[in-house]
């Protein structure tokens, strides 16, 4: 009785070990197929990228916009050829290539490898594809503004590396050929396109009009050789011109490394000696401290401290009162004026207007921040007459001179000078923020300075700035640089700062002509003024 127990209870022991066994074989078998499914898109991906072979044609970058939205980059449509290493796809090619071009192909095609070229047309073949891709053609016109990409296809300046982050892609444009178990590509398969359509929809819109840029380049570079033109909105601040002279092509960079011009320098953002382009800030604080009454008579020269401070008139103007010593550029009027007003006073008053400051016009693009002198040296009544006249150690950009100038022709405040209008990144838009108006001066001061401006033009130094089918208003300058040439001549730089239509500005214009004449930027003006009344 107890040896059948016995046995009984080995069965059973036996029994429970057998299921126990298949139940975890059968669970271990579950997991296993578990992570078979679950690895079977990942393994299928394999398969199919070793049944593939890719070959690079074109690396996407987004583009830079104009304000129209016509780009400013990625601007040439290109037929690029996918040629394969057949003796027919060597003889179609051969006829659409130069004898270098052809060389360099057949060296490429002995790796039994396909190889892209850029092709003018497209070409009906076996063995040779077709895809189009978009590249950036060499623009002198906005060389500067757009910049250029480095070896790595990262921006290296203007707003190709300012806006690098948006621009830059890692995605390429692929001709995806079918492929045996080794990876090799198999002769006669037709490729198969493929990109990142996102990179494509990324880009930068830019404040700049390229058909008024290229019109003003063409302009403008008649009469300025080295200098910069700067032609903005009056009421929004928004950059439709930005040009630097020498100009350069991005397409052939090295050419220009030891130009003596220096074309790599976006002198429309560096700063410069300004001259009496400035008086017009100081008016703008004779006013305000309501001292606009003053007169002067001017005899040619002003006694200052120790010595004589000169006017541009040896023998004098007579006595000028505040419009006529703009309309004429009488300094010793702004001797003894800006000694009425206060050096303070016109410190504050250039304060508000951006002298003395790097000017953000986009995110990662700044002017020169120039020199505004201390405000205790103009306690030195020989500091403040230099001061007055926009001399000694007073500097700025050419874009640093827009707001005092967008001031008066848009009732006293200004914005920010702008180059940008939105970016947009994976389909998301943001809109640039340019901020608020700042309030320089009163509506009043603006008014009245407006009506002086125009008499230069009419009336005083600046005939030759007349435009013929608009009425403008501006002043001159021929600032004083302390350089002299090589037969010792004295190097001065010339300006003109104006804007357009007179009684209701539109537009504000700086030119600068460095090392130039007077005649150099008032001509200019005269003509980017027709230009732009024209095609507005």
């Amino acid at each position: 009785m107890r040896k059948n127990n016995i046995h009984r209870n080995r069965y059973s022991f036996a029994g429970r070990a057998a299921v126990c066994y298949f139940l975890v074989l059968f669970l271990l078998l579950s997991c296993i197929l578990r992570v078979a499914v679950i690895d079977t898109k990942g393994y299928d991906k394999v398969c199919a990228q070793q049944n593939e072979y890719k070959i690079k044609v074109n690396r996407i970058r987004g583009t830079i916009y104009d304000c129209n939205m016509l780009p400013l980059t990625n601007n040439k449509k290109s037929i690029m050829a996918i040629v394969s290493p057949t003796p027919r796809a060597l003889m179609a090619i051969s006829g659409e290539l130069d004898g270098k071009e052809k060389e360099n192909l057949m060296k490429q095609l002995r790796n039994n490898k396909p190889v892209v070229t850029e092709v003018s047309k497209e070409i009906d073949c076996e063995g040779i594809a077709t895809a189009y891709a978009y590249k950036t053609t060499g623009s002198s016109e906005s060389c500067h503004v757009v910049g250029y990409l480095d070896n790595t296809g990262h921006g290296a300046v203007g707003l190709e590396a300012a806006y690098d982050s948006i621009l830059y892609s890692d995605d390429y444009l692929y001709a995806v050929y079918e492929a045996d178990g080794k990876g090799n590509m198999l002769l006669g398969s037709q490729p198969r396109f493929e990109n990142s359509s996102a990179a494509l929809t990324n880009g930068v819109v830019s404040t700049i009009d390229i058909n008024m840029q290229n019109a003003v380049c063409e302009a403008a570079g008649r009469f300025i050789k080295k200098g910069a033109v700067v032609v903005a909105e009056a009421q929004t601040g928004e950059i439709k011109v930005i040009l630097s002279f020498p100009r350069f092509d991005t397409s052939n960079i090295s050419t220009y490394l030891d130009d003596v011009d220096s074309p790599f320098l976006n002198r429309a953002l560096a700063a410069y000696n300004v001259g009496s382009v400035f008086k017009s800030c100081v008016a703008a604080a004779g006013i305000k401290k309501r001292v606009e009454g003053y007169k002067c008579n001017c005899t040619g020269s002003t006694y200052i401290a120790d010595r004589y401070f000169k006017c541009h008139k040896s023998d004098g103007h007579g006595t000028v009162d505040l419009r006529q010593a703009l309309a004429f550029s009488c300094n010793c009027f702004f001797y003894g004026f800006a000694s009425e007003i206060g050096g303070e006073e016109i410190y504050k008053q250039a304060r508000v207007l951006e002298f003395g400051a790097a000017v953000r016009i986009a995110d990662n693009i700044k002017t020169s921040s120039g020199n505004l002198p201390d405000v205790n040296t103009l306690s030195n009544p020989a500091h403040l007459a230099n001061f007055s006249i926009g001399q000694g150690e007073l500097t700025a950009s050419p874009v640093s001179l827009l707001p005092l100038y967008m001031s008066i022709a848009n009732k006293g405040e200004y914005y920010i000078p702008s180059l940008v209008k939105k970016t947009i990144k994976d389909g998301k838009e943001i809109k640039y923020n340019k901020g608020y108006p700042t309030v320089a001066m009163s509506e009043e001061t603006a008014e009245m300075l407006k009506t002086y401006l125009a008499d230069v033009i009419t009336e005083g130094t600046a005939s030759s700035a007349a435009p013929k089918t608009v009425t403008a208003a501006g002043k001159t300058a021929t600032a004083q640089t302390g350089k002299t040439g090589e037969n010792g001549e004295k190097i001065n730089n010339s300006w003109f700062c104006g804007f357009f239509p007179a009684d209701k500005p539109q537009y504000v214009a700086v030119l600068l002509s460095e090392g130039g004449n007077s005649s150099d930027t008032t001509a200019a003006f005269a003509e980017i003024a027709d230009i732009i009344a024209q095609m507005s």
